[in-house]
């Protein structure tokens, strides 16, 4: 060896290869690493299925949404005879039936032609005007002196005129160029008025302004129904008609019937859906027993219970229906052997055909008033089945609206103009009006004040002269004020109001004998469980009937029959699935939360090792090092020791000779 008298880890010193020895202790040590590490990855494996899940069931769930209303039994369809002339589409309110109608004529749009301009953007109008006015609209005028072609189209556009102004080019003479007005309201209420004056271009008639018009039914019966547009919502409440084309005298029906075709559909998303998720769950609960390996999730006790949730929302019976379908099976759609649905599409089809409100209780949820004048409205998560017995409904206050009766009568006719300010809006009378129209004037702005009129007695009730005000919707939400221009103690005949603003809790006003009341919300129990009124509608708050939301249209407290119930199997798994997917408390949230913390907790003890690892070669590398150095200060003491012999025995061996 060299004596240089400096250590080496690589082991120059002490001939030990200790670059391979830390190697292999840190390979040994990091053993329990690999294994958290093994761990980890299984964790992000199973926060991966869980993810799948998720997704899974978000489409699941939105499938099951759309039949767990039972709305959606009552979709209709709508097919026309003469699609050459109409289209038409069905709301659910629609009435099952045919109609009979002939197009008479299509709704058109008012266009006017102006004379024609050499170009577009050269010449200048001398000094004119163009007025323009849109059926009862105040005219919007446009000076024109300055302006080219273009400026001219341009100032229209931007005058708010409610017209469009175009340029087009009639491809011949000097003069091709010209300004089309089209009114931006179809039909006669969007029939222009144009007039120019001075230099302005002269406007001619491009195309008539018209309605539409069909005619329903034939014979002395027959109805005319015009509109200023060819798409009519009106005409037959829940269609819809689309005019493309008249043929005057050429009948076309209408059949509305129900949309069983698209119900089906809904019904096979639904079970394609569910089968989706029994596939999900074999995947993750497959065994092999010759190589003991098993799915992701296996034997994972969260979603063995979340399958036999889905699993019993879909196969068991609903709760509360004791005649007609009570199961999927009952309408054609079965488990099979695997867990699977299936569709018997003839069955099913048979089922909407013979018992389509029987089919909506097996999906949906669907409440069942006994008494007319309870209507169920709605339900939430909480709402539970009620069984077939059903919760007893307990009016103790009926909903009232809100009302203000004027302190004076009003015998005759009103003696000068007066305007009336209800909610804030201002309604004009006119001297000469009887009772009955000032009740018209006022109900004619009904959906402006919320607020209509009539005549009874002081008290607001019966029959008689005094003008009683009263809001449209129930509730002590809602109120009024109102009052009057002139005053009402004068001697001459007014509406009775007085000068003096009256409202539901003070509705004495100027004389002092007026007369009102606040609304009140309808107060009462289902199932015995307290409910909290708003308006008319009457929610559950506690117990099986919470959320369980009725309307009342009761006038007096008692006791009005029961309601029923049921959840459908859509309704059922739709809630199994809007419970597991909620993002704080749901099943999928709380898996993916303990994995998260449970990769935390790797994470921080695989540092932790591999700290400790790191400290443990330093350690080593240290003593290896001391020892190399150790070595090097023997090496050199031996070298000296040697040197320091040999030259004594040098010395000692002269020495003799000299003897």
């Amino acid at each position: 060896m060299s004596g240089t008298g400096t250590a080496s880890i690589g082991g120059l010193i002490s001939g030990i290869d200790t670059n391979s020895i830390l190697d292999q202790l840190a390979k040994a040590a990091q053993a329990p690493i690999r294994r958290l590490e093994a761990k980890k990855t299984d964790l992000q494996n199973k926060l991966k299925a869980w993810s799948k899940l998720e997704a899974s069931l978000l489409s699941f769930r939105t499938a099951a949404s759309q039949l767990a209303d039972p709305a959606a039994f009552d979709a209709k369809s709508a097919a026309v005879s003469r699609s050459d002339l109409v289209s038409a589409s069905a709301s659910s309110e629609a009435v099952a039936g045919t109609y009979t109608f002939t197009v008479e004529q299509l709704a058109q749009t008012h266009q006017m032609l102006s004379s024609g301009s050499a170009d577009v953007s050269e010449t200048e109008f001398p000094e004119g005007t163009i007025s323009i006015s849109v059926g009862d609209a105040d005219p919007v005028v446009i000076q024109t002196q300055g302006l080219t072609l273009s400026e001219l189209r341009d100032a229209i556009n931007s005058s708010g005129a409610g017209v469009t102004a175009a340029i087009v080019n009639d491809g011949g003479g000097s003069n091709p160029y010209h300004l089309i007005l089209s009114s931006e309201t179809s039909g006669l209420a969007g029939k222009m008025t144009v007039t120019t004056t001075g230099g302005a271009p002269a406007f001619s008639e491009l195309q008539a302004a018209q309605d539409a018009e069909i005619v329903l039914g034939s014979g002395a019966g027959a109805v005319t129904i015009e509109s200023g547009s060819n798409t009519l919502s009106d005409a037959i409440p829940g269609l819809t008609l689309h005019l493309l084309k008249a043929e005057s005298g050429a009948p076309v029906s209408v059949s509305v019937s129900r949309d069983t075709s698209g119900i089906q559909s809904q019904v096979q998303s639904f079970v394609d859906a569910y089968n989706d998720l029994v596939s999900f769950f074999s995947e993750q609960f497959d065994y092999d027993p010759d190589t003991n390996a098993t799915g992701t999730l296996f034997a994972d006790y969260r979603l063995q219970s979340l399958q036999d949730d889905l699993a019993a929302a879909v196969s068991s019976e609903v709760i509360g229906l004791s005649d007609g379908p009570r199961a999927l099976s009952d309408i054609g759609v079965r488990t099979s052997s695997t867990g699977t649905l299936v569709v018997d599409s003839a069955a099913l089809a048979d089922a909407l055909s013979q018992n389509p409100d029987g089919v909506a209780k097996v999906f949906a949820a669907v409440g069942e008033a006994g008494d007319p004048e309870i209507t169920y409205l709605s339900s939430t998560e909480d709402t539970q089945p009620s069984g077939s017995a059903g919760w007893t409904v307990d009016i103790t206050q009926a909903a009232a609206r809100a009302r203000v009766t004027a302190g004076v009568a009003q015998t005759d006719v009103l003696a000068a103009d007066e305007t009336l300010t209800i909610q804030g809006v201002p309604i004009a009378l006119t001297a000469g009006m009887t009772q009955e129209e000032v009740i018209a004037a006022i109900n004619a702005r009904e959906s402006e004040t919320g607020v209509t009129a009539r005549a009874t007695d002081a008290n607001g009730e019966g029959t008689g002269n005094y003008l009683t005000l009263e809001r449209t919707a129930y509730g002590s939400a809602y109120h009024i004020t109102a009052v009057s221009s002139l005053s009402n103690q004068g001697g001459a005949q007014t509406s009775g109001l007085g000068d003096v603003e009256v409202s539901d809790d003070q509705p004495a006003g100027e004389s002092g004998t007026g007369t009102g009341a606040e609304g009140l919300d309808v107060a009462g129990t289902i199932g015995g469980m307290e409910a909290t009124g708003k308006g008319r509608i009457l929610t559950g708050s506690e117990g099986d009937a919470q959320g369980l939301a009725l309307m009342v249209t009761a006038e007096a407290a008692g006791e009005y029959g029961r309601v029923v119930f049921t959840v459908g199997a859509a309704q059922s798994a739709f809630r199994t699935a809007l419970a597991a997917t909620d993002l704080t408390t749901g099943t999928i949230a709380e898996a993916q939360s303990s994995i998260n913390d449970t990769i935390s907790d790797t994470d921080e003890e695989i540092a932790r090792l591999q700290k400790t690892i790191d400290a443990e070669q330093e350690r080593i590398r240290s003593a290896f090092l001391r020892m190399e150095e150790a070595l090097g200060k023997l090496q050199n003491q031996s070298q000296f020791l040697s040197r320091y012999i040999g030259q004594m025995q040098t010395g000692a061996a002269g020495g003799g000779k000299k003897a």
